[in-house]
């Protein structure tokens, strides 16, 4: 989850106001590619596996898996314009992403998984649930401030 905020902390810490260098775009859109691979990846974690070393969230006991929050069409796009290489790719820089949208919806999905890993997996191990606390306190964070800036280009 962590690295599917890569977009957001590449835009609040390190993008230049008004650079259009290719070297400030290059670096836009491997922090945009990563947060897009990770959510991707939390969203085949709520799928069934397809290969024997997959983990996923129905591998967890008395987990009850929410299923995936990508839609489908959502979960194609990414797999042909970002995973893998297609003709299809060439649309890559001009597909418009709503990263603030798929971010809340897989953190909603992610968080599912946390309270359970904080509840029951490690329910005796105070360290580890102080841990997951500060994790979801700082998701958290970075959510509502970007909803804040989503809110304020709405108005």
């Amino acid at each position: 989850m962590r690295l599917a905020f890569s977009y957001y902390v590449w835009q609040k810490h390190f993008q230049p106001a008004n650079d259009a260098s290719d070297e400030c775009t290059f670096m836009r859109f491997a922090a945009l590619q990563c947060t897009l691979l990770n959510i991707r990846a939390l969203d085949e974690f709520f799928r069934n596996p397809k290969w024997p070393g997959d983990i996923r969230a129905k591998h967890y006991p008395r987990f009850t898996n929410p299923g995936p929050f990508l839609s489908l069409s959502e979960s194609e796009q990414l797999h042909k314009l970002i995973v893998h290489l297609t003709y299809n790719r060439i649309y890559e820089f001009t597909t418009t992403w709503k990263t603030h949208t798929l971010l809340t919806r897989a953190y909603v999905h992610f968080k599912a998984f946390v309270d359970y890993i904080h509840d029951d997996y490690f329910s005796e191990q105070i360290n580890i649930q102080a841990s997951i606390h500060d994790m979801k306190n700082r998701y958290e964070g970075w959510l509502s401030e970007m909803n804040e800036i989503v809110e304020t280009t709405r108005a």
